[in-house]
């Protein structure tokens, strides 16, 4: 098997060099020309050769120098043997592709050791957080590198838009002639815009040399595939969506056999002809290279990480799709037998959870934090500290715990940065990180579906502060989808929205009683972000779990009935998606109806708990101090209102209300 030409030559830039034990081929990693575009964005390491070739072109190319280079090392009755040996040697490389200033490794999932073992040569002569492992979007990658406690070191996804257009800009490359193409680095497959194509019409009568050098060259790549069956080179399409080949082959053909008096016509036409099947397949939306298109850079983004766009929300670390593009994993520490050793690069903080974790936590192979990087509700949020981790743990069965971890929102640094003395701010904080503690054990006793949190402290040292206490709320992961983020493709489904119809006014019931709203606007929180909803097989809501408690006691004396048409304009926005989604209005005008049902029936219960004669619920803060606004007030405020709310009449206004009201459309 011969990859490219024999007989290479290795004088100038070809010439091998030695550094630390390690054998090197072409320019410096991250050297550029005059005007600072790298010398060459692609490289190979072959690790059982202690061999880096960054020569420009494809990986094949590294393969055939390697192989050029042993027999020049070797004598010549071994020859054969190499040759022999030609595809062990294709097959022992490492693709390499440098981005700005870091080096993606391609990973392997049928062979991270073979990966690993090239990270250890690169750690050489760079530090580890430069190097980064492609496959974020293949199981098993994102499983071997978890468990080397180094999610960290996969390659992120951008989360912003000038974070995509920034990594759509770094993967363009070209390969031997002036040809631009999109790199993916995980699978080492090029895509072909229509934008970039068409360019080569001019060319045709401009410089035919070149043009029949660029149409070569994508014919020649896209009859290619690498080592993982990839084709070199592909159109940029849509999913699902394919272009034969044999209109290029026409065109060169038809260049390669007449002279360019006779051939231009014929040229011309044919390559119309094809570019007309390109324009047509691609679709208006991707025929030309806009980064400020949301469609052609969603598309691009897609193909560069090897993702079906119809299938992005499912994608990557199998959690919730608000989740997507949104987990940024920071150095942490790796489990070597029963020692845990930290990076680096750790941050005090990192630091602080995974030793946590490490201590409450037996049988572990890896602790792997991330920090979202933006937050899942659209609510006003200045002067809070707002950090959010996620925890993802691996046992010894390979059985994964994910937990959420939130930083309290108004912490002593919160409130030394409002100007609050030190001893006062720590004061408070604890007080507030008990009232926290105290609204969750009410939410449950009244028997709302709540999750378990529980308390992570850590104390970190602050300049010119000393050592204060920072607290982290920590919380299991749950499935499912937030009520704001529903797909709109749901809502075509009529038993989908009587179902959410159910759920959604159980959860209305959570925020009226407790007075869940904005100690800022005193807007409540309702449908926007914390409650989740779960599905059965047939993709109908079943289950709804509230995920968190925000603003819970802001609001304890506005009546019910004053609070409710807030959650109804909430609730509204669904069935409106439904009716738009073609859902009978009669299955809409029920919907209204299960929902009055379900939040009354909700409220029901919730009386019956509170009120029972045998019960203390009502009494459970009164070994509190009564002054005004303290938790025991906010409590009996709570309880007096449950009391005095009409249920019929609540049930009457929702089933009347100006904000549920429907017309037949037309």
């Amino acid at each position: 098997m011969t990859f490219l030409p024999e007989n290479i030559v290795f004088e100038g830039p070809l010439e091998p060099r030695e550094k630390m034990g390690i054998t090197f081929i072409g320019p410096d990693f991250f050297a550029t020309d005059l005007k600072g575009d790298l010398l060459s964005p692609i490289a190979s390491v072959f690790p059982k050769h202690r061999t880096i070739v960054s020569v420009r072109g494809i990986h094949a190319c590294h393969a055939s120098i390697m192989i050029e280079l042993l027999k020049r090392r070797s004598p010549k009755r071994d020859f054969h043997e190499i040759k022999e040996r030609e595809l062990e040697i294709y097959q022992d490389a490492v693709p390499l592709l440098i981005r700005d200033a870091l080096i993606l490794v391609r990973s392997d999932p049928s062979d991270m050791e073979r990966v690993f073992a090239a990270d250890q040569i690169l750690q050489l002569f760079f530090p580890r957080e430069r190097i980064q492992f492609t496959g974020l979007h293949i199981p098993e990658i994102r499983r071997q590198v978890r468990q080397r406690g180094e999610s960290w070191r996969m390659s992120p996804t951008p989360r912003s838009i000038e974070e995509i257009c920034s990594h759509v800009q770094a993967s363009k490359v070209q390969v031997s002639t002036g040809l631009t193409v999109y790199y993916n680095a995980p699978t080492g497959g090029r895509f072909l815009t229509y934008d970039e194509f068409i360019h080569i019409r001019t060319l045709l009568e401009q410089d035919r040399i070149e043009a029949l050098a660029r149409l070569r060259e994508i014919r020649n790549l896209s009859q290619r595939e690498n080592s993982w069956g990839v084709r070199e080179l592909s159109f940029f399409l849509p999913a699902e969506v394919s272009l034969d080949f044999a209109g290029i082959e026409e065109v060169v053909s038809l260049l390669e056999a007449l002279p360019a008096s006779q051939s231009a016509e014929k040229v011309q036409g044919a390559f119309d002809r094809f570019a007309s099947h390109f324009a047509k397949s691609a679709g208006a939306e991707l025929m030309v290279d806009d980064y400020h298109n949301p469609v052609w850079r969603t598309t691009m983004f897609c193909r560069l990480f090897d993702i079906n766009e119809e299938e992005i929300e499912e994608w990557a670390l199998d959690l919730s799709p608000e989740f997507h593009l949104n987990v940024k994993w920071l150095p942490g520490a790796s489990i070597v037998g029963d020692e845990l050793r930290f990076d680096p690069g750790v941050h005090p903080r990192v630091h602080g959870l995974i030793s946590h974790f490490w201590e409450k936590s037996g049988g572990l192979i890896s602790i792997n934090v991330g920090r979202i990087e933006e937050s899942q509700s659209a609510r006003e949020a200045s002067g809070e500290e707002r950090e959010v981790y996620l925890a993802v743990m691996t046992t010894r069965d390979e059985q994964d715990s994910i937990r959420i971890l939130r930083l309290m929102k108004w912490d002593v640094i919160h409130r030394i940065k409002m100007g609050i003395p030190l001893e006062q701010a720590v004061t408070e904080t604890f007080n507030y990180r008990n009232y926290i503690f105290d609204r969750l054990h009410a939410a449950a006793r009244l028997g709302f579906p709540i999750l378990s949190y529980s308390e992570i402290r850590l104390d970190e040292r602050v300049p010119g502060l000393g050592v204060i206490p920072a607290f982290f709320f920590e919380r299991q992961y749950i499935s499912g989808v937030v009520t704001d983020k529903i797909p709109i493709s749901c809502y075509k489904n009529p038993n989908f929205i009587k179902s959410l119809s159910g759920l959604l006014g159980d959860a209305a019931t959570f925020t009226l009683v407790l007075g869940r709203a904005s100690p800022r606007t005193g807007r409540i929180f309702y449908d926007d972000g914390d409650e989740v909803i779960q599905f059965n097989s047939r993709s109908i809501p079943t289950r709804l779990v509230i995920i968190e408690t925000t603003g819970s006691f802001t609001d304890w004396t506005t009546p019910l009935r004053a609070m409710l048409p807030q959650c109804l304009t909430r609730f509204r926005a669904h069935l409106d998606k439904a009716l738009e989604s073609g859902v009978p209005l009669q299955v809409i005008n029920g919907s209204v109806a299960i929902f009055a049902e379900a939040l009354c029936n909700k409220l029901h219960e919730i009386k019956e708990i509170a009120l029972a004669p045998c019960s203390n619920i009502r009494f459970l803060f009164n070994d509190r101090t009564p002054e005004q606004g303290g938790i025991r007030d906010r409590w009996e405020g709570i309880v007096y209102r449950l009391e005095t709310t009409d249920l019929e009449e609540l049930h009457g206004y929702m089933v009347n209300s100006p904000e549920l009201r429907f017309t037949r459309p037309g």
